[in-house]
């Protein structure tokens, strides 16, 4: 996912250095498109990148959040197209 963010903030010359810049990335993509689902599927994906290395999460909870990451991949691939 982050070379998703980098192209499409490298398009828009946005900074793309940080998890700090990423959330700005998704948040200025969420102000472009009115997209509900991008934070939410961006905070589902910090989730299960801390889950990486805490596992905490049960199996259900992975399979969801594992979901909307695809969908959150998804969105980031079409908008990357425009």
């Amino acid at each position: 996912m982050a070379a998703l963010w980098n192209a499409i903030a490298e398009l828009r010359g946005w900074e793309h250095y940080s998890h700090r810049d990423y959330d700005v990335i998704i948040n200025r993509l969420f102000r472009e498109t009115n997209d509900k689902d991008l934070p939410l599927y961006f905070r589902a994906a910090e989730r299960l990148h801390a889950n990486f290395y805490h596992n905490f999460m049960t199996k259900d909870e992975y399979e969801l959040h594992r979901e909307y990451v695809l969908k959150l991949i998804n969105k980031l691939r079409d908008l990357l197209k425009r």
